[in-house]
């Protein structure tokens, strides 16, 4: 930028990873939205909010793109005076993004939870958690607006007023952020491990929901720049803090995708994510005996709740889902006998239509007859 003193930059410390996830991040969004429409499932709140997320992420690295463009990731004393204006002014405008960014993905992440997860107290713990993130965000999106008074001195200290605390706002918007990742990432283990899943499926989807801990340790090696960025009279140059930031809103939003990635995953792992051992085997034994279950089905993780929800008349505390309260389709029967999800597609290889009225449990029978012939008969 013209009227800048040449010298030492960082700008591409900012400016790589920004041009990276704004390839990245849109492409999972992309594919998850892809599978919703390719296994029918029907877009959600979860999807909606995801890609929001995703937007508030791309509002935030093109904010931070700008910035570079006027000298963020030199010295500020480098800068011309209305270089660093315009520079400190869109870092403040990335800082509140940032803040919708990463609280609008738990809330996806919860929000997918409820379309998979039926048990009672887990529900709770989702709805209660939301509330408590989308409380937070809002409060923490005027705490980023009006960090100041007047607003402007957030970006020129030579107006007079006051500010709060920037040290103290960007710890306790890294401690909400670090507990609230364990949180989420802790909740679906315990019905995961729960359920009928065998024991392989139990590891692999266990492990794809793991890997939300990413998240959590970008935000610990964020948490640890902060007292410098924070601190520094260098703001423009010491931008260790800005470059995890692009890095943890971006992992988030993808590892947030992941369990509706059933199909790439499926061709990598094949034997674990397959459409034929991703169906549930149920048999009577099953349906009498109390146990929790994530629901899983041909469709993935990220099907629609519809196809898993509790049928009226039916007692709310119980611990898992049985034949007798699971209402849906699955596009290949079980080979168990004890009973089937009516499938829409080829039946036993005759074609077969289903309505969306029809959807419903058929418990089919087998037997066999065997005889041996007596004399004279």
């Amino acid at each position: 930028m013209s009227g800048n003193i040449p010298g030492p930059s960082r700008a591409l410390e900012i400016q790589v990873p920004c041009i990276v996830f704004l390839v990245v991040t849109p492409a999972f969004v992309g594919m998850r939205f892809l599978a919703r429409v390719k296994s029918k499932a029907g877009f959600g709140w979860d999807d909606w909010t995801s890609l929001a997320s995703a937007i508030f992420a791309i509002i935030v690295m093109a904010f931070m793109l700008a910035a570079c463009s006027y000298g963020f990731g030199q010295h500020m004393a480098n800068l011309s005076p209305a270089n660093k204006i315009m520079t400190l002014k869109m870092f403040f405008v990335s800082q509140i993004f940032y803040k919708l960014t990463i609280n609008t993905t738990k809330i996806s992440i919860l929000l997918l939870y409820l379309r998979i997860f039926v048990q009672r107290w887990f529900r709770t713990a989702c709805y209660v958690l939301s509330s408590i993130i989308a409380a937070y965000m809002i409060a923490a999106f005027f705490a980023s607006v009006f960090q100041c008074t007047p607003v402007a001195r957030a970006w020129n200290k030579t107006i007079p007023g006051t500010c709060i605390s920037i040290t103290t706002n960007w710890y306790a918007n890294a401690g909400f952020s670090i507990a609230t990742d364990f949180t989420i990432l802790a909740l679906p283990m315990q019905p995961i491990y729960s359920s009928n899943l065998k024991p392989k499926q139990k590891i692999a989807v266990m492990g794809l929901f793991a890997f939300g801990s990413f998240v959590a340790v970008t935000s610990i090696l964020r948490m640890q720049t902060l007292d410098l960025s924070s601190t520094s009279p260098d703001t423009t140059y010491d931008l260790d803090s800005s470059i995890w930031t692009m890095i943890e809103e971006n992992i988030a939003i993808i590892c947030s995708c992941l369990p509706m990635m059933r199909g790439p995953l499926s061709i990598c792992f094949p034997s674990v994510f397959s459409s034929q051992s991703a169906n549930s085997h149920y048999n009577a034994g099953h349906s009498s005996k109390k146990s929790s279950t994530t629901g899983s089905n041909s469709e993935g993780l990220g099907s629609s709740r519809s196809q898993w929800s509790r049928l009226q008349g039916y007692p709310t505390d119980r611990a898992g889902i049985n034949l007798n309260e699971i209402s849906g389709t699955n596009k290949r029967p079980s080979q168990d006998s004890t009973g089937q999800i009516l499938p829409a597609g080829r039946e036993n290889g005759i074609e077969v239509e289903v309505s969306s009225e029809a959807k419903a449990i058929r418990k089919v029978l087998q037997y066999k007859v065997s005889y041996s012939a007596a004399d004279g008969r």
